[in-house]
């Protein structure tokens, strides 16, 4: 099955998941810039946008990770009150772990690796304790940007609708409707 069968195929159930973890932000306040970034260092933001880039890459005729803005949005979700809690610290904790993965290897850092290398580097991780679960905590933030209304910050322009063949529900929300917004 290639991606974009598997993507269309699941839409509606990623899209439910969107929807019900921002609605969980409707009560939730923003927090000021200068606290924002779930702990994380700039960094560590650049080694996750490339593992977003390594899990969802660009195609010819297909989004990656980058055209859908998931660095972005991920930045965004863990910038909200409303969030999880647990969720930056698993960021954290995965991040520090694949520096210490990525240490090992011939290039020292993920940014400075292969796609193969960097493929090693996350199988290695995932086979650690707690490694698949920062896997799909970075995939399921992806694959958010490809479904959110761009309203939100992923999916600008509604590239992930129009490459998914998805239309979108109607009425979508507009700059002063989003979710969050509505209840401050």
């Amino acid at each position: 099955m290639d991606r974009r069968a598997f993507l269309t195929s699941t839409g509606a159930l990623l899209s439910a998941a969107a929807l019900a973890r921002l609605e969980a932000f409707a009560a939730a306040k923003p927090v000021p810039a200068s606290l924002s970034g779930a702990g994380i260092e700039p960094e560590g933001w650049r080694t996750l946008g490339l593992v977003q880039e390594h899990l969802f890459p660009s195609e010819a005729q297909a989004p990656g990770a980058r055209e859908v803005n998931a660095l972005s949005y991920l930045r965004f979700v863990m910038g909200w009150q409303g969030t999880d809690p647990a969720e930056p610290r698993i960021l954290r904790s995965g991040l520090d772990r694949l520096r210490k993965i990525a240490a090992q290897t011939e290039g020292g850092t993920f940014a400075a690796l292969g796609p193969s290398a960097r493929e090693q580097v996350l199988r290695t991780l995932e086979a650690e304790e707690g490694g698949t679960e920062w896997l799909l905590l970075v995939l399921d933030y992806l694959l958010e940007a490809l479904l959110a209304d761009p309203i939100y910050g992923g999916n600008p322009d509604g590239i992930g609708w129009r490459w998914l063949r998805i239309e979108p529900g109607h009425r979508r929300p507009g700059p002063d409707q989003r979710y969050f917004e509505l209840w401050v």
